[in-house]
């Protein structure tokens, strides 16, 4: 048997499941399930425009962390909105993709695809379900790849033409270290990568008006 990860205590308050914690953006089924591969756009869209951790919903302090592959990192574009470092830690720990123990992303359709995301979690809620994120990207049952946490002082918020906020973007001044996560199949390392932004290349992209600045303690 898998012995749970240790909740911090940014997340004592979140709602759990299997002894996992339920992030924040995660779809929330009617039946009381939880769609972990699924954002609900709604409340993406509410942490990247007030500045909030995307699992526990707090404010985010300095320094915010965001979880990426190699591509985002290339550019410093996410479609994941930041988190708290102690949030992130626990995800990278408690979610067996980022622990690097999964070789693919997960195939076929997710339950909030189903009849099971036909309801909402809330009662008397006329969302017929849940509200898809654009930051939901298909990546069913490609190769997994490299996760890499980053460690930033702010980030801007990255819109569609339409002026959706669809992400968070980093500039280089920005980024305080970067770590490498883990590696498919070989588990959780949590290496520093000095030269991460060696092959940096800014992307042609819309940034919202405002940027989301955070003031505390920096935690390695």
């Amino acid at each position: 048997m898998v012995e749970p990860v240790p909740i911090p205590a940014t997340c004592q308050y979140r709602p759990t499941i299997g002894g996992r914690v339920i992030p924040y953006i995660n779809v929330r089924l009617g039946d009381g399930g939880v769609d972990f591969r699924h954002h609900h756009g709604t409340r993406t869209d509410e942490v990247l425009r007030r500045g909030l951790c995307q699992v526990c919903a707090r404010p985010l302090l300095h320094p915010l962390v965001l979880l990426c592959g190699p591509a985002a990192l290339k550019q410093l574009l996410f479609d994941e909105p930041p988190m708290h470092p102690e949030c992130a830690v626990y995800a990278t720990q408690a979610c067996p993709m980022l622990a690097g123990q999964s070789l693919r992303f997960a195939s076929g359709p997710s339950v909030s695809e189903g009849r099971r995301g036909k309801a909402c979690s809330e009662p008397g809620c006329d969302c017929e379900g849940w509200v898809a994120s654009s930051t939901s990207v298909g990546r069913a049952g490609q190769p997994a790849h490299p996760w890499y946490a980053v460690y930033a002082r702010r980030f801007s918020r990255n819109c569609d033409p339409t002026g959706r906020v669809v992400g968070a973007l980093l500039f280089p001044e920005d980024v305080l270290r970067v770590r490498l996560v883990s590696r498919p199949g070989e588990g959780r390392c949590w290496e520093l990568v000095p030269d991460a932004l060696a092959d940096y290349e800014p992307p042609q992209i819309t940034i919202a008006p405002g940027v989301v600045a955070g003031s505390g303690n920096e935690v390695s």
